[in-house]
């Protein structure tokens, strides 16, 4: 399948990058004085590790329903989607503390010019990586890749903040330095943050698409034997959705009509909205 071909590329990718820019980041970041460069780098870094469960989400998400996992193993990718927020968190704690100590210490130096050009470096290299997952994440309908693409769009961005804490800290005060390390902090933290927070609703099945709801709550009505619908549920398995809903048909009509008129909203519905994949239909008489 050519999407799920596009989701373990970009998995890859993402490995591949962040290993080469944590490295780069780090090194030439302790070697240049450049803190705000090292805290990059430590993003990076949990970025890393955070690739690493992006990949094994998707690769576990596309595992076939077994007998102990009937609805298939979609949520793998909610798994992962919280491990890349614990990870953000944990990196943006540490840069601020680290970032703190220097601002009151006093002890901050000159960056070395080097690591301007990383910076920078790192800026294009981070947004076609977005590019690249953000297109994937869309045709695979993933929720890690998604997350990961925003990743990569808020990596360019703290790389930015980077590239001018060393510029104003070359040219203006060396204290800029550890000030911004602080600031490309707070990104991180934030961006775990409100990783974690989806991942823990997606496991906790809420499902807050009203929207959709009531569009399939028309389909169904539109069926012709359905007297009412009663009540629409929807939850979600990775990128995929399940609906459960009850509907009234004429108290008269038999068993078989009952199960013909159930089996009809369930088709309707499934073809109205492709990334529904399970629709269970409870009938109930009309009046009761």
């Amino acid at each position: 399948m050519q999407a799920e071909r596009e989701a373990r590329l970009a998995g890859v990718l993402s490995i591949v990058g962040n290993t080469l820019l944590t490295a780069l980041k780090i090194g030439f970041g302790i070697a240049a004085n450049a803190q705000v460069l090292v805290a990059d780098g430590l993003h990076n870094f949990a970025d890393l590790g955070a690739s690493f469960a992006v990949a094994i989400g998707v690769k576990v998400a596309h595992v076939p329903a077994d007998f102990e996992h009937p609805y298939g193993h979609q949520k793998a990718e909610s798994v992962a989607q919280k491990i890349v927020g614990i990870l953000l968190l944990l990196a943006g704690i540490e840069i601020l503390y680290q970032s703190s100590l220097s601002v009151f210490s006093g002890d901050a130096a000159v960056p070395g010019m080097l690591s301007a050009y990383i910076a920078a470096g790192s800026i294009v290299v981070k947004e076609a990586l977005y590019r690249y997952n953000h297109h994937a994440a869309l045709r695979a309908r993933s929720k890690a890749l998604a997350a990961s693409a925003v990743d990569h769009r808020l990596d360019a961005i703290t790389s930015v903040v980077a590239l001018a804490g060393i510029l104003l800290a070359r040219y203006f005060a060396p204290v800029f330095d550890p000030l911004l390390a602080g600031v490309v902090s707070l990104f991180v933290v934030y961006s775990g943050w409100q990783l974690v927070n989806h991942a823990v609703a997606d496991l906790m099945d809420r499902f807050d698409d009203r929207a959709m709801l009531e569009a399939l709550r028309g389909v169904a009505r539109g069926v012709r034997g359905v007297v009412a619908v009663s009540g629409i549920r929807g939850r979600y398995m990775g990128a995929e959705v399940l609906i459960d809903l009850e509907i009234a048909v004429p108290g008269e009509y038999t068993v078989r009509e009952g199960h013909y008129v159930a089996t009809t909203v369930k088709e309707a519905i499934m073809q109205s909205r492709p990334e529904v994949v399970a629709v269970h239909v409870h009938v109930n008489p009309e009046g009761e």
